[in-house]
Parts: C-alpha cells; sequence; structure tokens
C-alpha cells in the first residue's frame, strides 16, 4: 500500500472509530450546540489523547505527519481501541505493534492443540515474549521435557543457550543456534526497548560466552532452509530442516516451528519406528 493511501486509510479509521464515542462516556460535557455528526468531535479526542487539535486535524486530513509509538498508544487509550484495532492502527502508521495482550489472550483452540499433538513430526509454538505456550510428544523426545522446565525459563532463546539438553543433544549446536539468533534478532528488536527483552540480553550477556561474543556482531539473517542434526539415545542422528511460519488464523505474535526429517538420512524412518513403539503420550 502506498504511502497516501495509508494516510487515508488512517484518517477514515480514526474518524470511523470516534464516530462510535459519545462525550457522555468519557465525562465531557456535551455543550450547547447541536452536533452535526454522531460521536466525539476532533477537538475532544485529541483533549483526550493530549495532541494538538492542529496536528489530529491533519492526521484525519491525510497530510504528511508522523505520529510516534507513544502518539499512537495515546490515540489508542483516547479511542478505547481494542489489542486488534491498536495493533492496525500501528501498522497504517507504518509502525511495528509492540504486543498489548497479556499470554492470557493467545488460548489456541483445541482443533489446533490436536493438530500439534498429532503431527507426526516435532512440532512447537512460540509466543509472545518468544515464551513456549505449545508443543508435542515428539519435541520433548527429540529436544527435551518441556512441561518439566519452570514457566519462568520457557522463552526459547534462554533455552536454546541455557538449557544443557540443547547443548548435548544438537550436533550441529554452534551452526544452528548463531542462524536462529540472527532469525530471533531480526524478529524480535523490533521489541528491544521492551523490559522483558531488556532483561533476557542481559541476562544471557552474563550467562552465556557464546552469546555475549555473537550479539554485538548485529547479524540478522532468515531461518529458511535451517538444517539441525539431533542425537537420540534410541534413534540415534536425526537430520532435520526447521520449518517456521507465524501468525495462527487472526492471533498475531505467534510463530510454529515444525522439525521436518530429511527423507535422504532415513529419519523419517527411524521416527516411524519409534512412534510404533512410544511409551504413553506425555499431552
Amino acid at each position: 500500500m502506498e504511502a497516501g493511501l495509508n494516510r487515508k486509510a488512517i484518517g477514515d479509521f480514526l474518524k470511523a472509530r470516534r464516530a462510535q464515542l459519545t462525550p457522555e462516556q468519557f465525562g465531557l460535557p456535551q455543550g450547547h450546540t447541536r452536533r452535526r455528526t454522531p460521536g466525539l468531535r476532533r477537538e475532544e479526542v485529541a483533549q483526550l489523547a493530549d495532541l494538538s487539535i492542529t496536528w489530529y486535524t491533519w492526521l484525519e486530513q491525510g497530510r504528511e505527519v508522523s505520529a510516534s509509538p507513544e502518539v499512537l498508544d495515546r490515540l489508542s487509550s483516547a479511542l478505547q481501541l481494542s489489542p486488534t484495532e491498536r495493533e492496525y492502527l500501528y501498522l497504517l502508521a507504518g509502525r511495528y505493534p509492540v504486543p498489548s495482550r497479556d499470554m492470557s489472550a493467545y488460548k489456541l483452540s483445541p482443533a489446533f492443540m490436536n493438530l500439534v499433538a498429532s503431527t507426526p513430526y516435532p512440532f512447537f509454538v512460540i509466543g509472545p515474549e518468544n515464551r513456549l505456550i505449545a508443543w508435542n510428544e515428539l519435541a520433548c523426545e527429540i529436544l527435551t521435557d518441556f512441561s518439566a522446565i519452570p514457566p519462568e525459563d520457557m522463552q526459547m532463546l534462554r533455552l536454546t543457550f541455557m538449557h544443557p539438553a540443547f547443548r548435548t543433544k544438537i550436533i550441529n549446536w554452534e551452526h544452528s543456534t548463531k542462524i536462529a539468533l540472527s532469525f530471533y534478532r531480526k524478529l524480535y528488536d523490533r521489541s528491544a526497548s521492551q523490559p522483558w527483552y531488556t532483561r533476557l540480553i542481559e541476562e544471557l550477556t552474563i550467562s552465556s560466552k557464546e552469546f555475549a561474543e555473537w550479539w554485538p556482531l548485529h547479524e540478522v539473517a532468515e531461518k529458511n532452509g535451517l538444517r539441525i542434526e539431533v542425537k537420540h539415545p534410541a534413534m540415534g542422528h536425526l537430520h532435520f530442516e526447521i520449518i517456521t511460519f507465524t501468525q495462527i488464523n487472526d492471533l498475531e505474535n505467534l510463530m510454529c516451528c515444525i522439525y521436518m526429517p530429511l527423507p535422504e538420512t532415513r529419519t523419517p524412518e527411524k521416527l516411524e519406528a519409534w512412534l510404533k513403539t512410544r511409551p504413553a503420550a506425555r499431552m
């Protein structure tokens, strides 16, 4: 979408949202003159968002003005936007929305959870703040038992660098982790001002010599084609390509990771044989 069309869309969206609100909702006086249009006036929105009426008018008119994340948040609050509407406003303004939903908003449907559980390959889902929120039995078997990890440690980047199983099971740990770190930087640097991000980077810088060495390089990369080799006590040497896709239906800030076995390595046959004799499911 061209910038001019974005500006028009922002104006149309803001006008539509203020038309749905009333002065009574905010304790504003009705005034003595009859309102020509329903909803709040421009000056009332500007007052509620602590903005100049001139600047806000220009924004609605689609003029070339730039809105900072702080201004967008004030507008979102003033117009009582839902989380989805706030994200939409950010995207129209050419900004990356910082997630405002808490983790309880990311309840995956029973049908999707069944898909995760029944997929015959390792499958896990990463939610906001890089936290794991779903996984299947094979992910536990191949990587580590995620159900046994304390909730405060369930960030995927922390597990990759700090969890012993990842260091001992992943044969090409250094190569795959460097690429995963570059992908993390590309995906999550938009959240660099958030406290959770700052805490995670500071902790890993202190706790991992590899992280402390690689992070200042500021490398960014795609994860496409990333292959990972895993050593399993019963199945032996396993080879996977990590398939990653983001957003499930209308839930944003989610990332699904599937470890697809590489046919030429006989990994599919090894997994199939193990699944036929596996112990009772853990999930």
